[in-house]
């Protein structure tokens, strides 16, 4: 175990002043661990020795060994601390070869004069040899050495100490003051065996490991730095590059390629996923050898990125095709990024490189799948920055690939967006998710011209080779808008003819209605003229005639204004509406055609309702509708011709109107139909008017829907959200009138 461990070190140390003769303290200590080694083989032989003879050659031949850790510890105290009396060190290397003589020259070695037997003790559960014999007398010139070591070594690390900073005194105090009392306790234990106060065996290769260790211990940090550089840069370079051996199994086991520069732009290493790709070997890829596998079109420009990166100590990343292993070319992504010491010198570069031919054939694939979509896509980097663009895109906005590509993204916000925009854009990245940019109106995109577009904008991310990106599909809505006002346009037209034509089926009521106030106009400014022919002076009875005139007109007014809110075709507006107030407005517009009709109209009118936010035509329009179809449902009936309006706050807050016949009802299977376009029970309708009412009744965020009553006729409910606001009442008690 002491010669195994002894090796290692021996070795590491060795191998450091290989590679640098200068660092001689290494050398010194592989020459001491190299004796330790010695030690410990012939302690070996002599513990398991079966005759004299044998026991004492081995302990003769370990006195070899011995004078050389001696005088390799002398000299590495004077390498390593630079200190020690050069007088004591030549004094106890003296010593020691005048006890190897001695060794030698007088006895049977220089611890025994004599042999006289070997006798087995147990010692670590295993028995091993002693001797039985005379000492030495010599042996005292052995244990003098050792002392006078002991001293030098102790010398030399108080002279370290004292001269030193903080890194001086602790290789000083570990390095000299260690090695000084390993050796003592050495020659104090070797004394005391020989006074025989302690029994046999004296072991010398465990004292000495103790000793080898504190050395190695205090060379630890030069076996680290060893391991951090490779070998001196080449042209002179003095400094040393990192370690090569803890590099290559990192990057021998990287799942990329790896490569490595010196300060002289040519390869020093490549990893064994490289050469797995090329199918070369190393010597053929170094230097400029790895050049040869460039496809032709692409190896001019890519020694020209790599060369002007590596003169500028910029990071570079390039790609370029390279020549697979079976003869194939292949896309190549390779990124480098220059090298320095700790103190800021360069020493080359380090890169990695990987296959992208798949992800660019994918990323190809997805190339002409975005310049076949019909709609604008931009993708984005996570700078902000546009890497990717359509031929939609350079439509939309008026821009050419080459203008956009590289800029930042804000280019195409309105000016008014982009203080909004940066915070947007960051946001998003820390959570990247496919989901639509929503602003709670039209998005506006600026084009080339200075011109804003409304746009709908889907965000979706995509994990691309150079990072995290956002793929932007951008919908230009200026068609949709367009298309939209001029469906809004049909769709008031349509509602105006459809008042139009409801109101010629009314004209002969409404003629009445006009009629009947001017008539008693006309009668009345009659009366007054005769009555002023007869009787001039009578201002009384005149201002009674006069005031049943403006009464009359006042009827007549209300008439017309009430057909000119219908027929008016004008631009739809919501403003808050009292629901009561339209019924009443409707039912004024149909009281004499329900007259003609038969039918009695009854209200059922909640008191305190909350207003409604809507257009008071088109409610008007829908209850017209509700009142006529209701009638119409009646015809043909002898009896209980009623129709029955009503208001309510329903259960949810909403303001609910409903419309009661008594007539035949409705067909189940025609319950929903009837809201269809062109659908209609009776045989003269367009099946319009209740597709209308839905329609508006929607537009208005309620809706419409119908039942029939449990004994008799058919209800019409349509709701429309109540106002919310401090003014909201609770309702109070009904108001019915007939």
């Amino acid at each position: 175990m002491i010669a195994a461990a002894c090796l290692t070190l021996a070795f590491m140390q060795l191998s450091i002043w290989a590679r640098d003769r200068t660092r001689l303290a290494h050398l010194l200590f592989a020459v001491l661990a190299l004796t330790v080694i010695g030690m410990a083989a012939l302690e070996v032989q002599m513990m398991h020795a079966q005759t004299i003879e044998a026991f004492a050659k081995a302990q003769r031949w370990i006195h070899v060994p011995i004078f050389g850790a001696v005088v390799a510890m002398v000299w590495f105290v004077r390498s390593f601390l630079g200190t020690g009396r050069l007088w004591l060190a030549y004094t106890v290397c003296a010593l020691r070869l005048l006890s190897l003589i001695v060794n030698f020259s007088s006895g049977v070695s220089l611890n025994y004069r004599e042999i006289t037997g070997l006798r087995q003790i147990e010692l670590w559960g295993e028995s091993i040899a002693v001797a039985d014999g005379v000492f030495n007398p010599w042996t005292r010139l052995g244990q003098l050495s050792l002392l006078l070591l002991a001293a030098y070594l102790a010398d030399a690390a108080l002279a370290a100490w004292r001269r030193g900073d903080d890194e001086g005194r602790r290789s000083a105090a570990i390095g000299g003051g260690s090695l000084a009392l390993f050796v003592l306790a050495a020659g104090t234990h070797y004394g005391l065996v020989l006074e025989g106060v302690l029994t046999p065996p004296y072991l010398v290769a465990p004292i000495f490991l103790f000793i080898v260790l504190a050395m190695a211990y205090e060379l630890g940090g030069d076996v680290l730095r060893a391991e951090r550089f490779y070998r001196q840069l080449q042209l002179g370079n003095a400094q040393l590059r990192e370690s090569e051996e803890r590099f290559r199994n990192m990057a021998d086991t990287a799942p990329v390629m790896i490569w490595l520069a010196g300060t002289d732009k040519l390869c020093t290493f490549f990893n064994r996923t490289w050469l797995a790709f090329t199918g070369r070997t190393m010597n053929e890829e170094l230097g400029n050898g790895w050049t040869q596998g460039i496809h032709p079109e692409d190896f001019d420009r890519c020694l020209r990125i790599y060369g002007e990166a590596f003169d500028a100590r910029r990071d570079f990343t390039m790609e370029y095709r390279l020549r697979r292993h079976d003869g194939e070319y292949r896309c190549i992504l390779d990124s480098g990024a220059p090298r320095f010491a700790a103190e800021g010198t360069f020493l080359g570069y380090i890169g990695s490189a990987f296959d992208a031919t798949d992800l660019k054939q994918a990323e190809q694939r997805m190339r002409l799948v975005v310049e076949a979509a019909p709609s604008a896509i931009v993708m984005v980097n996570g700078e902000g920055r546009i890497v990717l663009l359509n031929a939609q895109a350079e439509k939309l906005f008026g821009y050419t690939r080459e203008e956009l590509l590289g800029r930042s993204a804000e280019v195409l916000v309105p000016e008014s967006l982009r203080a909004g925009h940066t915070g947007h854009f960051h946001d998003y990245f820390q959570a990247p998710s496919t989901r639509a940019l929503s602003t709670g109106r039209d998005f506006l995109a600026r084009c080339k011209d200075g011109s804003e577009v409304p746009v709908e904008v889907g965000l979706n991310p995509i994990d691309m080779p150079e990072g995290m990106c956002a793929l932007a599909s951008v919908i230009d809505l200026t068609g949709r808008r367009r298309a939209e006002a001029e469906a809004a346009l049909q769709r008031d037209e349509l509602l105006h003819l459809s008042r139009v034509a409801m109101l010629g089926e009314l004209s002969g009521s409404l003629a009445h209605e006009v009629n009947q106030p001017l008539m008693a106009i006309l009668s009345n400014a009659q009366a007054a003229l005769r009555f002023l022919a007869r009787d001039p002076g009578n201002s009384d009875r005149i201002r009674h005639i006069l005031e049943d005139i403006a009464e009359d007109d006042k009827r007549a007014g209300e008439v017309i204004r009430r057909l000119r809110a219908l027929l008016m075709k004008k631009q739809i507006r919501y403003r808050a509406l009292e629901i009561n107030e339209v019924v009443l407005d409707v039912l004024g517009v149909l009281r004499h055609d329900l007259s003609n009709r038969g039918v009695a109209a009854r209200t059922e009118l909640a008191a305190d309702l909350p207003a409604v936010n809507g257009d008071p035509v088109q409610l008007q329009q829908v209850l017209l509708n509700l009142i006529m179809n209701g009638c119409d449902a009646m015809n043909g009936a002898l009896a209980d011709r009623r129709l029955t309006l009503r208001t309510a706050l329903s259960a949810d807050g909403e303001i609910q109107v409903s419309v009661t016949d008594r007539g035949r009802g409705i067909p189940p299977a025609d319950m929903e139909r009837i809201f269809e376009p062109f659908v209609s029970t009776k045989a003269e309708g367009m099946g319009l008017g209740l597709s209308i009412c839905r329609t508006i009744v929607t537009a208005h965020r309620g809706q419409l829907w119908a039942v029939n009553n449990a004994d008799r006729g058919a209800s019409f409910h349509f709701t429309v959200p109540a106002e919310r606001g401090p003014s909201d009442e609770q309702p109070g008690a009904d108001r019915i009138s007939d």
